[in-house]
């Protein structure tokens, strides 16, 4: 473990969990109960979380990760919603007592998911940003992933990247989280997102109907008839939105307008803002049920 500098008064650490998929790089901020655990989605890394972690370490224990196989965590024996689940429960257990949260942006959405479904201990809370899912014959849908993946991951990554961003998102942040995603591992890349739709056409409606715990739901964009990703207006429903309903009772949904995919760098404030509210809120009913 390496200690980094920090402005404040909190304890900041690079910790490497080692673990059956190598080493999982993970930052610690933060010392408060409960630990808000943040998880990146496909081919992106933990600092997509930083103005989270630097807006809510002074009150809760924060730790962002990078999933094995991005930024500096190893690679997986193999690339699956599966194993990307089990590190962030490796660092659910490491990070600390008490009350866990998991926050998954996109593909990190099926990550915290399976994670509950694999370990659900310790767990009072999801929240999910801007997810989604398939649906369809799962035959056709995996097959269908599997060709275009096939066809080329790269010219893939950087056309379903170039489609998270809106007209008001930052022409530099884009690039650079495109440039990123280019360098993941091209095979890893192309085994993982096979399996991300393989997960929602086998896995999702069923993982989904079995949360038991409060989950938030903050959606900023969907996919339209033409196929492309724009802004979520409030009122509006998605598929996702409407799986969630059917199967989540515990659940809320915080439509965040006028913002791209990556709502948590585009609408930074508001997003800290509504895990914090979010967060504050499961303490305050575990405290109230234990009084």
């Amino acid at each position: 473990m390496s200690t980094m500098n920090t402005h404040t008064d909190l304890s900041q650490r690079t910790l490497i969990y080692p673990c059956a998929v190598r080493n999982i790089n993970v930052r610690v901020t933060g010392a408060q109960s409960p630990s808000v655990i943040f998880v990146h989605g496909f081919a992106c890394a933990l600092e997509d979380w930083d103005a989270q972690v630097k807006a809510l370490s002074p009150r809760l224990r924060c730790a962002a990760l990078d999933l094995p196989g991005h930024g500096a965590s190893g690679k997986p024996a193999n690339a699956s919603i599966a194993s990307m689940a089990a590190a962030v429960n490796q660092v659910k257990e490491g990070v600390g007592r008490g009350g866990k949260i998991l926050v998954g942006h996109s593909m990190g959405c099926r990550v915290i998911t399976e994670a509950y479904m694999q370990s659900p201990a310790d767990l009072v809370g999801l929240v999910f940003v801007d997810g989604s899912i398939i649906g369809g014959d799962p035959e056709i849908g995996v097959n269908r992933a599997k060709e275009t993946a096939r066809a080329g991951i790269d010219p893939l990554t950087q056309r379903v990247f170039n489609d998270m961003f809106v007209e008001g998102s930052d022409p530099s942040v884009r690039e650079r989280i495109i440039a990123r995603a280019n360098q993941v591992d091209p095979p890893l890349r192309e085994e993982l997102f096979v399996d991300l739709a393989r997960w929602d056409l086998t896995k999702a409606r069923t993982a989904l109907k079995q949360i038991a715990v409060p989950v938030l739901v903050l959606q900023s964009t969907y996919i339209n008839s033409e196929l492309k990703r724009v802004s979520l207006q409030t009122g509006m429903t998605t598929p996702w939105l409407d799986a969630i309903a059917a199967s989540v009772p515990k659940s809320q949904v915080k439509v965040i307008p006028n913002a791209g995919h990556f709502a948590m760098i585009d609408a930074a404030r508001i997003v800290s803002d509504e895990i914090g509210k979010f967060a504050a809120a499961i303490a305050q009913g575990r405290r109230q049920s234990v009084d």
